[in-house]
């Protein structure tokens, strides 16, 4: 029996994508002019082919890239929140198209339509280098078997759009009052392929809004908050004096995992450094999802601390290792929501914190919701909905107990199904450790995922079934608590405890010193320095809880969510992280389709804060001083390369970088290994049959 024929291609084209960048196909198709044709002529369906041209070799270089793409093809009227009934309707993705895979996707025609219009995106998964790229040929047939020659199809339009486009467009109307938002990626991440389904779902509203994020930070989330938050606000400030944004009114700020800090650290720097920008603009929404505000060093093991301050993911590291300031030896965290940031947050309409209860093993929930919760009320959720109940990640600080609520603040929002819960919550008093486990409503051991699995998620996240992603009734509801805290909900501080913290200090015996080997002496020190981390951090902890929760309310909603829950939180990619879709629905609801006319006075009340710790922020937001840094860190980014050079030249036979090198001279062998590669493959044109398709091309597959 003789096969087929190829079927000619009647679209094709080559691209490449970036750290970052995404490509999106909008697909236009007009066969028919008439019900009676369509009815007369069969249909034929469309066939869509994405391939990962890149030598195959690269599957292997994942610290220069992953040399991966992110593909999904969609019906352009396709809706997270609207069922799709027909197979034919069904979304199809790939979460890693691998160097020398293929995705195929097929386009029906099933019912009649003037046009058939389908979206096609594809995303770089690169991760720590913004100087590779990852090529690949996207081609449209008739049938899954393609030939290697082009008919042009006059029925078949395809319009192609780059990054820029996809954050440029849709143009906001610059006669009416525009509502800028501001979205920030956290570490090791970027805005431009990250967030795009956040810019894209706060757009579909009906308010005149304008997304924006800032895509210099990335591959420099390493040098520090200061560094990223001073930077993020000087963008701002260039959008606001671009004539298409003059009419800016309201501003909001969306930040993800470290973006949060970055963005905290940016307002302050707009109000010490343009004091004109807060008294020309409203300050609406501020909001974190999975940020790490009070630091990450509570959770995690000694050598996790000491790597963290030694500088292993730079300064930022050490910002989030609550390392002191050599000037004023405190933390910059601690630092942080004194003085102007503190004036400026009490003037924002909503402040809201994300926060993962389960599976996120980069930010605990101690530190994303802000230390204080109502750990009782969630323990009556817990039963209720039949979840194990928790704790190491609900449990805080030793020497606090408990305190009573002094209002009722659940709230009920435009999310009917995560009112549910709302009951358990009222009048219940604030906890912040177990003292005894047998006390009624205590809560047991959370389950505690490690920042390993979470980079495993990111590699291979686990999939959403076809179910979860067709039918919204089909989702569990992950809101497990929603509710409004004031700094009177806050327990009372323990005079004593802090007494005895402030004069807490580890006497060790000289005579017995001296009677020690030079390496027993070293682990006495070590135990010394182990205790004296141990003994502070939670200290800290609780003071930056506090200072961020002064006369302020913050509105805390803990969501439970599958692995990889850090990335699903914001919707990393459209479909592989659909486990976050009913996250960032919430936040679209309850913060940019509601009516702000109604502000609370509490809101907006202007205090001025005269504490050290205000005055010691003001020296640090100085931005001669934040520039002069920034200079000096970009200087050292750029000669690094050069001045250790000689470590990895061809004299040498070893190999040897350091931590923040590591990456960088990696990257740079892949890529000579890429172009060797590459060259010798173009000489030799690999057999069709060979082509290596996707095991995870279609939707059925993932059930």
């Amino acid at each position: 029996m003789l096969a087929s024929p190829a079927s000619p291609l009647i679209h094709q084209s080559t691209h490449e994508v970036k750290l970052g960048q995404t490509i999106r196909l909008e697909i236009d198709y007009s066969p028919f002019t008439s019900a009676e044709q369509y009815s007369s002529t069969p249909p034929r369906s469309l066939w869509v082919r994405v391939r990962n041209t890149e030598p195959i070799p690269l599957r292997a270089a994942y610290l220069a890239g992953p040399y991966s793409l992110y593909v999904d093809c969609r019906h352009r009227d396709y809706s997270t929140t609207t069922k799709a009934f027909v197979t034919a309707d069904q979304p199809v993705f790939e979460p890693q198209l691998q160097p020398g895979q293929t995705f195929y996707a097929e386009l029906l025609c099933h019912t009649f339509q003037e046009k058939y219009q389908w979206t096609v995106d594809v995303v770089s998964q690169i991760i720590f280098n913004n100087t590779m790229g990852v090529n690949f040929e996207v081609t449209i047939a008739e049938g899954k078997d393609m030939a290697d020659y082009v008919v042009p199809e006059q029925n078949l339009n395809v319009t192609i759009h780059d990054t820029l486009d996809l954050w440029n467009l849709p143009l906001p109307d610059s006669s009416k009052p525009i509502h800028l938002v501001i979205l920030t990626h956290g570490l090791h991440s970027n805005v431009s392929a990250d967030m795009l389904f956040l810019k894209e779902e706060i757009q579909s509203g009906d308010e005149n809004v304008v997304v924006k994020g800032y895509f210099g930070n990335i591959c420099k989330t390493e040098r520090g908050v200061k560094y990223l938050g001073s930077r993020v606000a000087d963008y701002v400030v260039g959008l606001i004096k671009n004539k298409e944004l003059s009419n800016v009114t309201k501003i909001s700020f969306v930040g993800h995992s470290l973006g949060g800090l970055v963005q905290t650290f940016a307002i302050a720097y707009l109000e010490s450094n343009y004091p004109w920008f807060f008294k020309k603009i409203q300050p609406v929404n501020f909001i974190t999802l999975a940020s790490p505000m009070l630091g990450i060093i509570h959770e995690n093991p000694g050598y996790v601390k000491l790597a963290l301050l030694a500088g292993i993911v730079g300064k930022t590291g050490q910002d989030l290792g609550l390392k002191f300031t050599e000037k004023d030896q405190k933390p910059l965290l601690l630092l942080l929501p004194s003085g102007p940031t503190h004036r400026i947050l009490r003037r924002f309409i909503r402040r809201t914190v994300y926060a993962n209860v389960y599976n996120d093993g980069i930010v605990p929930l101690r530190t994303s919701a802000l230390l204080y919760l109502d750990y009782k009320a969630l323990s009556k959720v817990f039963d209720a909905s039949n979840l194990p109940a928790g704790s190491e990640d609900l449990q805080a600080l030793d020497g606090v107990t408990f305190a009573g609520s002094n209002s009722d603040r659940t709230v009920n929002d435009s999310n009917n199904k995560s009112s549910d819960y709302s009951g358990a919550f009222e009048g219940n008093p604030f906890q912040t450790k177990v003292e005894n486990p047998n006390v009624q409503g205590a809560m047991g051991s959370l389950p505690k995922t490690s920042m390993f699995e979470s980079a495993a998620s990111l590699i291979l996240p686990p999939l959403p079934t076809i179910k979860y992603i067709t039918d919204p009734e089909s989702r569990e509801n992950i809101i497990l608590h929603d509710k409004v805290y004031h700094e009177s909900d806050l327990p009372e501080v323990d005079d004593a405890d802090n007494q005895e913290w402030s004069g807490k200090k580890l006497k060790l015996d000289k005579e017995e010193n001296k009677k020690k080997g030079m390496i027993e002496l070293l682990q006495s020190k070590g135990e010394e320095f182990r205790q004296l981390v141990n003994g502070s951090t939670e200290h800290l902890e609780e003071e930056i809880a506090r200072e961020y929760h002064k006369l302020m309310l913050w509105r805390k909603v803990l969501v439970n969510l599958k692995p990889d829950a850090h990335n699903n939180i914001v919707v990393r990619r459209r479909f592989a992280n659909s486990y976050g879709w009913p996250v960032l629905d919430h936040l679209v609801k309850n913060h940019f389709c509601v009516d702000d006319k109604v502000v609370n006075e509490l809101h907006r009340e202007d205090t001025l804060d005269h504490s050290a710790d205000a005055k010691a922020l003001t020296r640090i937001l100085s931005m001669d001083l934040i520039k002069k840094e920034n200079a000096e860190l970009d200087r050292e980014g750029s000669e690094e390369k050069h001045e250790y050079a000689w470590i990895n030249s061809q004299e040498n036979g070893e190999i040897f970088v350091g931590p923040a090198g590591l990456l960088s001279d990696i990257s740079d062998m892949v890529f000579n290994f890429k172009d060797q590669i590459t060259s010798y493959g173009r000489t030799v044109e690999n057999p069709k049959s060979e082509e290596d398709e996707s095991d995870g091309k279609v939707m059925a597959e993932f059930i």
